[in-house]
């Protein structure tokens, strides 16, 4: 099953030793730029980069990039974890996940049985969240990767 060939790889990337076991998908938002203002509820489209855009959440395999969840259509002024309602991992959390298997996110997303997102400060500077925040980090390289290349793939989604 794919999704255990994808818990082997991050357990060997990450060097967890089975502790994270069933964290196997990684989820991050990205921007689709907007040529122009949206002439409907123009403002509700403009980003914290000052521009105009959809926000667009993808869930892919960090091993091979492969996209298995996306949802699409939002303003670009939500918020990345708003935006991760409207995917398949969080409509249906039993269909998606099985047992205790959640998703690796960002910050920007809240903990939750099915998420585990990386520390944010005052606790990201504990020695004991430290190690385990850059080894996700390296998850989240993998996750910028996938933008990368579908950003590179469609030019209309730079």
């Amino acid at each position: 099953e794919e999704k255990e060939v994808e818990k082997q790889w991050i357990d060997h990337e990450l060097g967890f030793r089975g502790t994270w076991r069933e964290g196997w998908v990684m989820y991050d938002g990205t921007i689709v730029v907007l040529y122009t203002k949206p002439s409907l509820n123009g403002d509700a489209y403009f980003t914290r980069k000052s521009n105009y855009g959809l926000n667009l959440q993808v869930g892919n395999l960090p091993s091979n990039l492969h996209i298995v969840d996306y949802a699409h259509g939002l303003t670009g002024s939500a918020h990345d974890a708003s935006a991760f309602e409207h995917t398949a991992a969080f409509k249906h959390t039993d269909w998606f996940f099985k047992g205790d298997e959640f998703a690796w996110v960002d910050s920007a997303y809240p903990v939750s049985k099915y998420t585990m997102p990386v520390h944010k400060q005052p606790a990201s500077l504990l020695p004991e969240n430290i190690l385990f925040d850059k080894a996700v980090a390296h998850l989240r390289v993998c996750s910028e990767h996938c933008m990368g290349a579908l950003k590179g793939h469609w030019q209309c989604l730079r």
